[in-house]
């Protein structure tokens, strides 16, 4: 059996010489008054039709096999591994492993590993990451995106901006940025600020102008329950637990969204959805599914600054499971029976009804 080992450390090692000549050539050389030449074929920097001298022209239009570095592109360049341009670059530019601008970048920008640039007005697209000090476009990372401040950014994983985000910042886990005037979408969002706009996501941390209270609530549906709330008045994330003893001995956990609208300073206004999942507190019965998901509309009467009382009338939608050896769909969750419900095929049973609920909130 062949041992491909030294083959991967040759290629590793042959990465590495290409990237630091790379690099080294991106170091010298003039940072304007480009020559103007149409072309520029490059087989690996600096073999090319100017050799280290490259860096000192401005091409329309660059083809480089593996690397090459150039002062400056208005046109379209083209890499199979690495571009390298001193200066800005206007136009499209696409490479196999990754683009590295130092100046300004027009256009749209993609590489298959990474996309840097120190600005860029148009698109920047990295399979991996991306990076500029500003961006006014979109910013696309695969894991990560990186920036100053930028208009739209999209990341797998993560979007880390350390100044403003001015539209919207979605990310499948974390984003962050100092101020914010748009919409950041992820589990974790995190801003000094928000202006004009709101986080959604599973934990969102605002550290100015945050909305935060725990709510102690009983209902129908919920005979004891601690709620925390967290976000901005305009949107904010909703953690329930609790318990129900209308039939069943039941534990119930929560998660929804709200809003606060302040009608005047001793009324609000408090819409929220909220979805509910009931749990045999003992843990050791058949559990039979079920899932109750309430439009609350809170009638809040603020007592002080810090303190209020709520009445909260809400529609539900229900799904309540019945496994195949249980006679019985779901737990009965509330005394108040559903205004209508259906059977469905799949053993589940689906019901619409109304709740009510008073609270203590706490701020």
């Amino acid at each position: 059996i062949l041992n491909s080992k030294p083959i991967i450390m040759k290629t590793k090692y042959t990465l590495i010489i290409l990237l630091a000549s790379l690099i080294a050539g991106l170091s010298f050389g003039q940072e304007t008054g480009y020559r103007k030449f149409p072309v520029n074929v490059s087989f690996v920097y600096p073999a090319s039709i100017h050799g280290t001298q490259s860096v000192n022209y401005q091409y329309d239009f660059s083809l480089n096999m593996l690397t090459g570095v150039t002062g400056s592109i208005d046109g379209c360049e083209i890499g199979g591994l690495v571009n390298g341009n001193k200066g800005d670059v206007s136009g499209f530019q696409v490479a196999g492993i990754g683009n590295i601008t130092g100046g300004n970048f027009d256009g749209t920008q993609i590489g298959g590993i990474f996309s840097m640039a120190d600005s860029v007005d148009g698109l920047q697209v990295g399979g991996i990451f991306s990076s500029s000090c500003k961006t006014e476009g979109l910013q696309i990372g695969g894991l990560v995106n990186i920036c100053t401040s930028a208009e739209a950014s999209i990341a797998g994983i993560a979007n880390i901006n350390s100044g403003n985000q001015d539209g919207i910042q979605i990310a499948g886990i974390y984003n962050q940025a100092k101020e914010v005037k748009g919409v950041q979408i992820g589990l974790i969002n995190i801003a000094d600020t928000i202006k004009n706009g709101v986080p959604i996501g599973l934990i969102s941390i605002v550290k100015k102008g945050r909305y935060q209270e725990f709510e102690f609530a009983i209902a129908d549906y919920l005979s004891l329950g601690i709620s925390f709330k967290l976000g901005v008045k305009q949107l904010y994330t909703i953690y329930t637990a609790g318990m129900s003893l209308t039939n069943d001995p039941l534990w119930v956990a929560g998660l929804g969204l709200g809003q606060l609208y302040e009608v005047n300073p001793r009324f609000s206004i408090q819409p929220e959805l909220v979805w509910y999942q009931y749990f045999p507190m003992d843990m050791q019965r058949q559990n039979r599914d079920t899932h109750v998901t309430h439009f609350k509309l809170g009638l809040v009467r603020n007592l002080s600054q810090n303190l209020a009382i709520s009445l909260a009338p809400s529609i539900y939608v229900s799904w309540k499971h019945r496994p195949y050896n249980h006679d019985e769909y779901g737990y009965e969750q509330s005394p108040v029976g559903p205004l209508f419900d259906v059977d469905s095929y799949d053993h589940n049973r689906i019901g619409i009804g109304f709740g009510l609920s008073a609270g203590i909130h706490l701020r």
